[in-house]
């Protein structure tokens, strides 16, 4: 706010302003550009397709149960449905460092839900943000990547993370005593 300019005046065109906003059509990302939400697991950071998940939730209750899968945390409600709830970073091998306060519901066959420490923002990343590299520090395979204004964030393969989740999970059920 400007000092020679009153109060009311300051508040009219501040409202004005956020008025003119909704009428502008909504900018559209560029071409190949791609949207991420990128999070942490401990002091790690990753990022995750906005197009992979379906929501995004915090201090959603879990509902322990007994599990041979040391990364199924429990099972949570989304609108009536009974979700699994998995630990993102014992998938990905790592060790938890805290209790995971938020959750992606992923886009796959089957409900199901990672679990992790820490959501940081949503990123519009450009074409040429992304790389692809088969030698990111911690990782074995070839993964995606984002070049960040806090340097490379590993992009999660979820589509990848939930079948192997279904494949051990269909073997685990067959493994069950009749």
């Amino acid at each position: 706010m400007r000092p020679d300019m009153p109060a009311v005046d300051s508040a009219r065109s501040l409202r004005e302003e956020f008025d003119r906003a909704f009428a502008l059509p909504p900018t559209l990302p560029a071409p190949g550009s791609v949207n991420l939400l990128t999070i942490r697991m401990g002091a790690e950071p990753y990022a995750i397709r906005l197009a992979d998940i379906r929501s995004l939730h915090a201090d959603r209750r879990i509902l322990a149960l007994p599990s041979p899968m040391p990364e199924l945390l429990g099972v949570t409600n989304f609108r009536g449905q009974i979700v699994p709830v998995y630990q993102l970073s014992t998938l990905l091998g790592k060790a938890a460092s805290a209790a995971p306060r938020w959750m992606v519901l992923v886009q796959a066959s089957a409900p199901l839900a990672l679990a992790f420490e820490a959501f940081d923002s949503h990123l519009c990343a450009s074409a040429d943000q992304l790389i692809a590299s088969a030698n990111l520090v911690g990782h074995e395979r070839p993964c995606e990547a984002v070049h960040t204004a806090n340097g490379v964030v590993p992009v999660l393969a979820v589509s990848e993370l939930a079948a192997q989740i279904e494949a051990r999970t269909a073997r685990a059920v067959l493994e069950l005593p009749s």
